[in-house]
Order: C-alpha cells, then structure tokens, then sequence
C-alpha cells in the first residue's frame, strides 16, 4: 500500500485516542527501562572511568569519531581542548530518587529518569581556569502542550577574550539569564501560558541584555560553532511549579481517556507552535536537547566502541608505545 492510500484511510476519533494512549504506554516503558538500566549499570561507569583515566586524549577521540552523531557540533579547537585538558565525562540522572531500586515496578517509583547532568572534568589549561563544569539538564513538561529539556547557563571562567572559544556567546548568555532572574516581571519560576508567556517573552526583548547577545549570535558565526556553547544551553524555559501541574494535567486527560471519558479539549495548545520564542531566538546551541539525548544514551555508555572502533578515522594521534616496541621486536 502506498503512502497516499493510507492517507485516504479514514480513522475515528475514538480510535485515534486509543493509538494515542497505547503510545503514552510504550514511551513510558521506555522510559522505566531507562532509570532501570541507568541503576544497573553506574557502578559500571565509575570503575570504567578508572581504566579510562589511564589512556591519554581518550574522550577526545571519542567525541572526535563521534562527529556525526553529534550533529557536528564539536570543532577543531574543542578537540584540542578536550586533547590537552578534558580527563572524564560522567553523566548521571539528578531526578532519579536515591531510594529507588532496578527492581521496583511503576514508573512513579524513578521520578524523572530523563532529567540529565553532565560533569566534564578537565586538567589545567591554557584556556579556563574550571576543573569542572557541572550541566544540569530538567526534563518538563508545559502548560502549552510541550515537553523536553531545559536548563540554566553556567558560568565558564575563560582566562582571557581571546581563549574564549565561544567569542563572548556564553558570558551573554549567562548575563541575559541573570537579568531575567532578576527581573520580577519575568517570573522565571512562575506557571505562565498563553497570553502571560507572551508578555513574558515580549518584555524579556527589552532587557538590555537580551539586545547583546542577540547581536553577538548574529555577528560571531565562529564562536557559535563551538561545543562550549553546551555550557549556555536553555531551550525553551519551563519552571519546576508549571511542571508539576502541566504533568498532573497530563496524566490526567490520560487517565480520563483510558476510562473512555471525554475531557475539554485546550483551543490554545497549538497556538504557539510557529512562535518564535524569546529563547529560542537567543539560543547559543539549538540543538542543545539532541545534543545531550545523545550523549546520554549513546556516546557515554558506548564510549569504548567510539573510542576502539572508529580510533584510525580520528584525526588525533594516538601514541601507542607498547605496540611500536611489539612491532621493533
């Protein structure tokens, strides 16, 4: 059957509901799987990284011959800050509770599994003065119908303008951040849709702030590139309390559905869908929730493949003396 006959098939509501909830279902499956196997295996990771910290520019290598997975998001000169400085990666799921256990049943029991955070450690270099930068990733849920990734910019102490590998984007991004929180009309930790959203973005515009970096993405094409943006990485902001009621709404409508009752309908869930949010317009690294899905759930634990498979397509040299001394005897 062709594409164009099955869009001729015509389905009706009722059962277009039930697809839609068996969906729910899977994704939540999916999504218990995930903090079951995260439990199962940090252990793992953190006896890894022992072995890991024994062979040079390993994580270097690894995001090298990860290009493409990473939507090309890592240059040249952040390979070569990761070669000479970057000594492991650990990603960790903040929103997992400290009681649950791989063998509970129910994804109430784990939180929130995709909420991440990533801790990149480094050695002394010529370009920051940070030994460690902490990113905190939340996932949430809006009252607009929307879901994914957020998080506040954090703080890069570069030792001069010209070691900045972003040209100025992450200290705008950081400035603008801190303005809004500032700014009590912006109400950052307040529950806003629809038109309270859109005088919220409409006033965050006027933030001076806002007009820096917005001029800085548009005039520094080179420090946009760099990875180092994943540091300032916002997406579009969504606080803990609209969170917590947009879920609780959510499941819900769900629960509603599953008893085969109707519920009202939001006429304004698909307003926004072609706004350009104030975020969104600002942002230094877009594709900043991909990003760290990715990282999450395919670089990091693969990282001995990445690293062992891939090594002689890499374009950082690997020292292997044992090998040469084989090889000369």
């Amino acid at each position: 059957m062709s594409s164009s006959d099955a869009a001729d098939i015509t389905i009706d509501p009722q059962t277009i509901k039930e697809l839609h909830l068996f969906e729910a279902a899977i994704s939540d499956v999916d999504t218990e799987v995930t903090a079951k196997q995260y439990l199962m295996s940090r252990d793992i990771f953190a006896a890894r990284q022992k072995t890991i910290a024994k062979i040079p520019s390993f994580w270097a290598v690894t995001f090298d011959n990860a290009a493409s997975e990473l939507e090309a998001a890592v240059t040249a000169a952040d390979l070569q800050v990761f070669s000479a400085a970057l000594t492991s990666v650990e990603v960790t799921r903040p929103e997992i509770p400290a009681s649950a256990k791989p063998s509970d049943v129910g994804l109430d029991k784990f939180g929130e599994p995709r909420s991440l955070q990533f801790t990149f450690r480094f050695g002394p270099n010529d370009w920051f003065s940070d030994s460690e930068l902490t990113k905190t990733f939340y996932f949430r849920y809006g009252k607009d119908g929307s879901a994914g990734l957020v998080s506040e910019p954090i703080k890069i102490h570069w030792k001069s303008p010209d070691k900045d590998l972003t040209q100025g984007l992450s200290d705008a991004a950081l400035a603008f951040w801190n303005a809004q929180k500032a700014d009590a009309s912006q109400q950052l930790d307040g529950v806003l849709a629809n038109d309270a959203r859109h005088a919220r973005d409409a006033a965050a515009k006027k933030i001076p702030e806002y007009d820096v970096l917005a001029k800085k993405l548009e005039n520094n094409v080179e420090g946009a590139m760099s990875f180092f943006n994943f540091f300032s990485y916002r997406g579009r902001w969504i606080s803990a309390a609209e969170h917590v009621e947009a879920k609780a709404e959510l499941l819900a409508k769900r629960k509603a559905a599953q008893a085969g009752n109707e519920m009202d309908e939001d006429d304004d869930d698909d307003e926004d869908d072609d706004e350009d949010f104030t975020e969104e317009a600002v942002e230094t690294f877009p594709a900043g929730h991909e990003v760290a899905v990715t990282i999450a759930e395919d670089i990091f634990p693969n990282a001995i493949d990445y690293f062992m498979g891939n090594t002689i397509d890499s374009d950082i040299e690997i020292d292997d003396e044992d090998e040469d001394e084989e090889m000369e005897g």
